[in-house]
């Protein structure tokens, strides 16, 4: 058998091999590294709504145990939206950008409206007088475990998502968006955070949504 000489190399067939081997593995391990990143963003902005529900609390804590009031000052009565009120509760303001959207992000301004690729439930002027967490005493929460606080939103400059049937609430009505593994996060009242799976958590997509309807109204209602 003839033995092949250092300077011969590989033949193509070799060649071929050896790239359809690479192909092959690039298959199997790429979907498990992107798999791995979105797990790592997920955990990221896990965290993020953990600190923002803590962040609220501490701020109740100060207001007479008050959460914020969407976009109002809650001593002079002007435009201040909810993420400047939170900001001087975090130590680092990179909380309010979740990582699998980072083109949304707060852009520091004090009178830009609700949602920057996060949103808080706080609308405030619904047909029974409120059903969000808007200017609401942490003293009528009865379920906190329950009530959606803060989730992942899509688009910036809107109030979050509502279950309610109210033709006021025009295009300012915000859907939450499954940007992690086909599902959205979520803080509730009491602090925990939750990932919830795609179509398990009531959205308004469109046409307003009555409070009746299924899934889950109960995310958006103060029980």
């Amino acid at each position: 058998m003839r033995r092949r000489s250092g300077s011969e190399g590989f033949t193509l067939i070799e060649l071929l091999v050896v790239i359809a081997i690479i192909a092959i593995l690039a298959a199997i391990l790429f979907p498990v590294f992107a798999r791995a990143r979105e797990n790592a963003r997920k955990s990221t902005c896990q965290s993020n709504l953990k600190q923002m529900a803590t962040a609220a609390m501490q701020y109740a804590q100060d207001y007479d145990e008050t959460l914020m009031r969407t976009n109002i000052h809650p001593t002079t009565d002007t435009w201040y939206g909810w993420v400047w009120q939170l900001q001087p509760y975090v130590k680092n303001s990179e909380i309010f950008t979740c990582p699998s959207k980072p083109s949304v992000k707060w852009s520091g301004a004090g009178t830009t409206y609700s949602g920057f690729g996060y949103a808080y439930f706080g609308i405030d002027n619904g047909p029974d007088g409120g059903i969000g967490l808007s200017g609401r005493p942490v003293a009528e929460i009865k379920a906190p475990a329950d009530l959606v606080m803060f989730g992942d939103s899509s688009a910036p400059n809107h109030w979050y998502v509502m279950d309610w049937d109210d033709a006021r609430m025009g295009d300012n009505g915000e859907v939450s968006e499954a940007r992690h593994s086909e599902g959205a996060n979520f803080a509730f009242v009491d602090g925990h955070v939750k990932w919830l799976k795609d179509g398990t958590y009531g959205t308004r997509t469109g046409a307003h949504v009555p409070l009746s309807q299924a899934p889950n109204p109960a995310l958006w209602t103060v029980q």
